[in-house]
C-alpha cells in the first residue's frame, strides 16, 4: 500500500515536471513562430495573463472546493492598486508587485476571515457581492480611480531604472511569471498544505474531526488565490498602461470560471489550457461574427457534457486508455 502510494506520487511528480516543461517549450517557441506578426505576440501575452488568473481561481476551487463567483474582484484590485501606486510611488515592476501583494494579503485576510466561515452557495454569493462592492467603489471614488473612464496614463513600467518597452520582453516576463506560478502550485499540491486542502475539499467535516484547523487552512487558500489573481491584475495594468471597471465586473468573474471549468477543475494545467483556448477563440471567432458567444457557449456546453473533467481531464483519460491498451497488444503478439 505504501509502495503504491509512493509510486503514484512519483508518477504525479514526473507528470507535473513534464507538463511544466511542455508549457515552457511551447512558450519559448512562440516568439519564433510569430516573427513578423507582433499582434500574435500581444495576443499570446494576454493569454498568459488570463492563464495566471485562471490558475489563481483553481488554487481556491480546485484545492479546497470553495467556488467563487466574484474572483475578478482581486484581479481588478491588483490592477487598480498597482496603477495608483505606479502614478504616485514608483514605476518599478518589482516594487509594484511587492506592494500590491502586501495590500492584497492584508485586505484578503480581513475579508477572507469572514467569507471562509461560510460554505457552499453562501460563500459563492458573498464573493459575488464582494466583487460588485469593489466595482461600485470605483465609481464612488471616481476622482481617484477615473470612474467609468478607468485609470489612464499609467507610467511605463521599469526594472532597475530601465523601461520595459519591447513586446518580446513583456512576453518573457509574463511567461516567466506563469511558469513560476505553476511551479509553486505543483509544489504546494505535493506538500502537506496541499494534501490538507484536498482533504478539506473531499470532506471538510472529516478533516475537522481529525484535528485540522479547517477555517485557517481555507483562509490561507483564499489569501494565496487572491494574491495570485492580484498579480495577474498588476501585470495586466502595467502591460496595457490602463485599466477599467470591467475587470471587477461579475461578467469577468464568469469568464474566469469558464477558463477553469473548460480546462478542468483541480488539474493545475487544465485552467491554463482553458484560459489560452478561450482567449484565442474569443479573438478569432469574434472576428468572423458578432454572435460568437452563441457558438462558443454551445461548444462549452458540449465539452462539459462530453468531457466533464475539462479539456485536460479528457486528454488525460484518452492517454490513460491508450497506455492501457499497449500491454494488451504486446501480450497478444
Amino acid at each position: 500500500m505504501i509502495a503504491t502510494t509512493l509510486s503514484e506520487r512519483r508518477v504525479r511528480s514526473r507528470g507535473g515536471l513534464v507538463g511544466l516543461a511542455v508549457i515552457a517549450a511551447a512558450g519559448l517557441c512562440l516568439p519564433f513562430a510569430s516573427a513578423g506578426q507582433p499582434f500574435l505576440l500581444m495576443l499570446a501575452s494576454h493569454a498568459l495573463i488570463a492563464a495566471i488568473l485562471a490558475l489563481s481561481l483553481d488554487m481556491l476551487t480546485g484545492n479546497t472546493g470553495l467556488l467563487s463567483f466574484g474572483h475578478a474582484a482581486w484581479y481588478g484590485f491588483g490592477a487598480y492598486v498597482a496603477g495608483l501606486l505606479s502614478k504616485s510611488v514608483s514605476s518599478d515592476i518589482a516594487v509594484l508587485i511587492l506592494l500590491t501583494l502586501a495590500a492584497t494579503l492584508l485586505v484578503s485576510g480581513a475579508v477572507g476571515a469572514i467569507l471562509v466561515r461560510q460554505v457552499g452557495k453562501t460563500f459563492a454569493i458573498l464573493t459575488l457581492a464582494l466583487s460588485q462592492i469593489m466595482f461600485a467603489l470605483v465609481f464612488v471614488f471616481s476622482d481617484i480611480t477615473g470612474g467609468e473612464d478607468g485609470l489612464q496614463g499609467i507610467p511605463m513600467a521599469t526594472f532597475f531604472g530601465a523601461q520595459i518597452v519591447s513586446p518580446a520582453t513583456w512576453y518573457a516576463i509574463l511567461l516567466g511569471a506563469l511558469l513560476l506560478a505553476l511551479a509553486g502550485a505543483l509544489h504546494i499540491r505535493r506538500a502537506p498544505l496541499g494534501r490538507a486542502w484536498l482533504a478539506i475539499r473531499e470532506n471538510s467535516e472529516r478533516a475537522r474531526f481529525i484535528g485540522m484547523n479547517v477555517t485557517l487552512l481555507k483562509l490561507i487558500s483564499y489569501m494565496i488565490s487572491a494574491s495570485l489573481a492580484s498579480l495577474a491584475g498588476v501585470l495586466f495594468v502595467l502591460f496595457n498602461g490602463a485599466t477599467s471597471p470591467d475587470l471587477l465586473h461579475w461578467l469577468e468573474s464568469g469568464k474566469v470560471l469558464m477558463y477553469v471549468v473548460l480546462g478542468g477543475v483541480g488539474t493545475i494545467f487544465g485552467p491554463v489550457i482553458g484560459a489560452v483556448v478561450f482567449t484565442l477563440a474569443e479573438h478569432y471567432v469574434s472576428s468572423f461574427t458578432d454572435a460568437w458567444l452563441i457558438y462558443f457557449g454551445a461548444l462549452f456546453v458540449l465539452i462539459v457534457i462530453v468531457a466533464p473533467g475539462g479539456l485536460f481531464g479528457g486528454a488525460a483519460r484518452i492517454a490513460t486508455r491508450l497506455s492501457a491498451r499497449k500491454p494488451g497488444r504486446r501480450a497478444a503478439q
